[in-house]
């Protein structure tokens, strides 16, 4: 008969969820600023206050990873999943930041609007892969199901990211725009690439515990 001389730390199937919800919060704060472009300083500290959240969790799972005798999966990934799912969470905030503190108006076909609602997908993605970790042999291939949807809503990404950049230098005069809107579609593109890297790192375990 086998036991355990101390109980497994689930504690950090909490800090992922928190983290899942702080990506899809944040992601829907910018969605929903788009929408409207209410009040820019209140919907800017609204996803601010959401990051701040992120990087407290994160500090909590360095500090909780060092004490745990036995954790769910190995050390490496529970702290490589806590850092890109921050990553997330930092790049939504920073895309809001620049979007507010360059006052810019929304050009051509509404790109931005477009990519920030696939990031809202694959947001929702992450937070269902990450909610089924608790079971990760039993919904091993639940959860790479939707690290493969991820990975798509990246490649949409990747694709919306030059059909607006195509779309800002054929369209926009200023120089100054464009310099601004490059730079937004940038981050944006780069925020749906740490989504793949959380999804790279959740198959990984699924496929690692199966």
């Amino acid at each position: 008969m086998s036991f355990r001389l101390k109980p497994r730390d689930d504690k950090f199937f909490k800090y992922f969820n928190d983290l899942a919800n702080a990506i899809c919060e944040a992601s829907l704060i910018l969605k929903s600023f788009l929408e409207s472009h209410c009040d820019p300083a209140i919907n800017l500290d609204k996803i601010n206050e959401v990051e701040e959240r992120g990087d407290f969790i994160l500090s909590e799972v360095m500090k909780r990873i060092n004490s745990s005798f036995i954790t769910p999966f190995d050390r490496e990934d529970i702290l490589m999943l806590a850092r890109e799912l921050n990553n997330v969470v930092d790049h939504v905030q920073g895309t809001m930041e620049k979007i507010v503190i360059y006052k810019v108006g929304e050009p051509g076909e509404g790109y931005v609007f477009k990519m920030v609602q696939v990031l809202e997908e694959a947001s929702h993605e992450i937070k269902n892969a990450v909610g089924k970790l608790p079971n990760v042999r039993n919904k091993s291939s639940e959860i790479i199901d939707s690290c493969d949807k991820i990975r798509s809503f990246e490649h949409e990404g990747d694709y919306l990211y030059r059909a607006s950049i195509a779309l800002l230098f054929e369209n926009t005069q200023d120089v100054i725009d464009i310099i601004k809107w490059k730079e937004i579609y940038e981050h944006l593109e780069t925020t749906l690439d740490h989504c793949e890297n959380v999804s790279n790192i959740l198959k990984g375990v699924a496929i690692k515990y199966v």
